[in-house]
């Protein structure tokens, strides 16, 4: 497809291959997931929100999520999101802002082996999405590994996106990657990767190509205290590529945002 995913997703694996503790539900990256889970029985709610700054024109989108997790059964969890949001688009002299209703998503997350007491953490997640006028299918395969004060993860993503409005077919395929340094044990910062590619095609009933592609990657910062966290990450577009970028331009400004940002917060119940 193309070669900075499984480039980025062989130095993940390199990475967390070594050897090392992960506690709790804690997520300590915004954008790559992490292997735990929620102990069966235990519920935790999670508002998200992430921000997206700047295209060709102005451009300013906010999507929010709502979360409610719940451990079904040792090693697995699952999950169901609310979406919605609001988007401010320059048209003329003034900045026109729409509200939207994304839909509802599920969420299954079942994890394989421990970041902590195997050589590797690993975890398989699917996730579906159903709005007005979209659907939405994503798979995931997740590893990461705590070793001492640091903690790796990386993340290989496929997504498939029906939308019934344009009547376009979309495969996106995702790598995420994340490094963090425990200053003390609920507060961390360090660095995360985000490597997003999506294929359309370039005209009805084409075969998909690369239309965009581009990489993002900013610092990250992690914190917890009793029965809530907090992870905060600013990502800005590093390099933007794909068929549809005209050749030199250097960014993605099209498909994808100068900058995104996100919020998470988890609370136990």
């Amino acid at each position: 497809m193309t070669r900075n995913l499984p480039a980025c997703l062989a130095v993940c694996i390199a990475l967390v291959a070594v050897s090392g503790a992960v506690q709790a539900n804690e997520r300590h990256f915004t954008y790559t997931y992490e292997t735990n889970v929620l102990a069966p029985g235990v519920i935790e709610v999670e508002p998200w929100a992430t921000a997206r700054i700047g295209k060709d024109r102005y451009y300013t989108g906010i999507d929010n999520r709502l979360e409610f997790e719940v451990g079904v059964a040792e090693n697995l969890q699952t999950a169901l999101y609310v979406n919605f949001g609001v988007e401010g688009i320059r048209a003329g002299n003034t900045i026109a802002s729409t509200a939207n209703h994304k839909g509802i998503s599920s969420e299954w997350k079942y994890k394989l082996s421990d970041a902590v007491a195997d050589s590797v953490g690993s975890a398989v997640y699917v996730e579906g999405t159903l709005a007005a006028d979209e659907i939405e299918l994503e798979g995931k395969l997740l590893l990461d590994k705590r070793m001492g004060n640091l903690h790796l993860a990386c993340n290989a993503v496929y997504e498939f996106e029906r939308n019934a409005a344009e009547n376009i077919d979309e495969h996106k395929l995702h790598a995420m990657a994340g490094i963090t340094y425990f200053v003390r044990e609920n507060l961390s910062m360090g660095v995360e990767a985000m490597d997003s590619n999506v294929f359309e095609p370039a005209s009805p009933g084409a075969a998909s190509n690369l239309m965009h592609g581009a990489v993002f990657a900013g610092p990250v910062l992690g914190w917890s205290r009793g029965n809530a966290w907090l992870a905060v990450s600013l990502l800005p577009q590093l390099v933007g590529y794909g068929s549809a970028v005209p050749s030199g331009r250097g960014l993605n400004l099209d498909e994808f945002e100068r900058f995104q940002g996100r919020i998470l917060m988890g609370i136990h119940l």
